[in-house]
């Protein structure tokens, strides 16, 4: 092999050592991370809505082994609800948050989504919620899902997460 052809290499090879090839985290995620309420966590998973005075909206999260974290049941397999926000008796605004510590979260297929629970003034059939719904893994939002939620129309999509 020539010098030039062997320089070229090292370079290409250090060039190629250096380059990140797993999530990159970004300011803006950063940013709005920051503004979050609730635990860190790895994974996270982190809803926050609109309308708290009217609408009560409830996270909830299935593990691998098919339990289900949520207002009734607030830990299952090392994963926690830290927040739930219940009809403007929210201390932390309209947010909820259910999280594991680092390393802790067992591998396989979550499944996680939102539900409409009940609006708070009874007499109100009418009332609807923004949502936004993120998936955070060392400090990077995976997946991030909006939508609008009311008495009619009480769950959002099922959303899946494989962690490994």
């Amino acid at each position: 092999m020539k010098k030039s052809s062997l320089i070229l290499f090292m370079v290409i090879a250090f060039t190629m050592s250096s380059v990140n090839f797993g999530c990159k985290k970004d300011k803006n995620d950063a940013d709005e991370i920051e503004t979050l309420k609730g635990n860190p966590g790895n994974p996270r998973f982190n809803l926050q809505f609109t309308n708290e005075e009217n609408v009560d909206l409830d996270l909830y999260v299935t593990t691998p082994a098919g339990n289900t974290i949520y207002y009734g049941d607030e830990e299952f397999d090392g994963g926690k609800l830290d927040l739930d926000c219940l009809c403007d008796e929210c201390i932390n605004g309209p947010n909820e948050n259910i999280f594991w510590l680092d390393g802790t979260a067992p591998k396989g297929t979550y499944q996680f989504w939102v539900e409409h629970y009940d609006n708070c003034i009874e007499e109100d059939e009418t009332s609807t919620s923004d949502f936004t719904l993120r998936l955070i893994k060392n400090d990077v939002i995976l997946q991030k899902y909006t939508g609008t939620l009311s008495r009619s129309n009480n769950k959002s999509t099922v959303y899946t997460h494989t962690q490994e």
